[in-house]
């Protein structure tokens, strides 16, 4: 059996700076409510809105986790174009 890594797509994304409650990033993220995760794989919270240039987005992450606030790099899962109906 595949392990669930490698059958949902993800996109890493670099850390730009840490507000509060809230993660500043940059990663090709096509929409918000995406849940983003640490590179070992715990979970941080949820993208909140994409803005900034098309080619290289920043993305706004609200923080739902306590160890989220120290994170240098995320991993954002789930970008599958669309909500199913």
């Amino acid at each position: 059996m595949k392990s669930i890594s490698s059958i949902v797509k993800s996109v890493k994304g670099n850390v730009v700076c840490i507000e509060g409650n809230y993660i500043i990033a940059r990663a090709k993220v096509k929409r918000s409510g995406q849940k983003v995760y640490t590179p070992s794989g715990k979970y941080v919270g949820r993208v909140v809105r994409v803005f900034g240039p098309v080619e290289a987005p920043y993305i706004k992450v609200k923080v739902e986790r306590k160890w989220g606030r120290k994170v240098s790099e995320i991993v954002v899962r789930g970008d599958r174009n669309g909500r199913k109906r």
